[in-house]
């Protein structure tokens, strides 16, 4: 009995020490935001084996076409894969379809290319049913890719995807995450602005922004000036640090998450983020938004 009294203080000690460990296991050390289905071969078996290495996971975005192949790949890698659907505004049954999406567990929304303004109040009862399921809508913003062809279409227009469209989303659904894909390339002032003053606004840095800054990316400290970054001035004195803004994201192949991941870190030590804030940007962000490790 003495015996195991006197080893008390050391197995007390020990599970101080373990527990945290085994609590931070529970939520990824990276949450991909943004990352598309492809149909090639082993794609779904290339992402699981790449984010396991990495203890990432992915949010996974799909068209309806390939819904039921999302929602197997989640229900069979739950841990890894976080299933988002792919709406087109436009649709006449986009709310039925954020149901369905719903009821079949996926926690997010991909939407892209939309004939009107994002803020187009024809487009409220979708962002609507999406709040009211606390989903996640990753909206791109900015240029967007335009297919090498000359059929004629008003789909893709980056004038319909601007940054500020946002701004109003986030105040007329104060209770809906959203997260502007790209930071509004090249709007990235008005992005970072959009996302000031909206605590449900939030912005990735996947594209070619990391790419074509990477010899100047110090800039970025510019548009995310305020909060602990500027001594809290214009802010309130809550206001976090203006970086805690982005989260992390690849919008590519599986198989380039870890030059993805490098290419973030670039960016904060150019930038001269704090490491607290860096693990927000990577995970623990995403992780409070779609409710991971609860």
């Amino acid at each position: 009995m003495k015996r195991m009294m006197r080893s008390l203080p050391i197995v007390l000690l020990l599970c101080c020490q373990i527990a945290p460990w085994l609590a931070g296991q529970s939520i990824p050390r990276y949450v991909d935001a943004h990352i598309h289905y492809d149909e090639r071969p082993k794609f779904v078996e290339d992402l699981v084996r790449v984010y396991s290495q990495h203890k990432a996971a992915a949010c996974l975005s799909a068209t309806r076409e390939h819904f039921d192949k999302l929602a197997a790949a989640a229900k069979g890698h739950p841990g890894i894969i976080i299933p988002f659907l792919w709406i087109d505004l436009d649709d006449t049954d986009v709310v039925e379809q954020i149901d369905r999406a719903q009821a079949a567990g996926f926690k997010g929304l991909k939407i892209h290319s939309p004939l009107k303004n994002y803020d187009d109040p024809s487009y409220f009862p979708a962002f609507a049913r999406a709040e009211r399921y606390r989903l996640v809508a990753l909206l791109h913003t900015g240029i967007s890719f335009r297919p090498d062809d000359k059929i004629p279409r008003l789909k893709g227009s980056s004038a319909r995807m601007r940054p500020m469209y946002l701004d109003t989303l986030a105040r007329a659904f104060p209770e809906l995450a959203l997260i502007g894909a790209h930071l509004g390339n090249p709007w990235y002032d008005e992005a970072a602005e959009a996302a000031r003053w909206n605590p449900n606004l939030y912005f990735d840095l996947t594209g070619s922004s990391l790419i074509k800054k990477k010899d100047e990316l110090a800039i970025f400290r510019k548009y995310f000036w305020w909060g602990q970054a500027s001594a809290q001035a214009h802010m309130p004195e809550s206001t976090p640090h203006a970086f805690e803004k982005l989260v992390f994201g690849t919008d590519q192949d599986p198989l380039k998450l870890e030059e993805n991941i490098l290419r973030y870190h670039q960016l904060f030590e150019a930038c001269q983020v704090p490491e607290a804030v860096r693990r927000k940007v990577f995970a623990e962000t995403m992780a409070r938004l779609l409710g991971l490790g609860r």
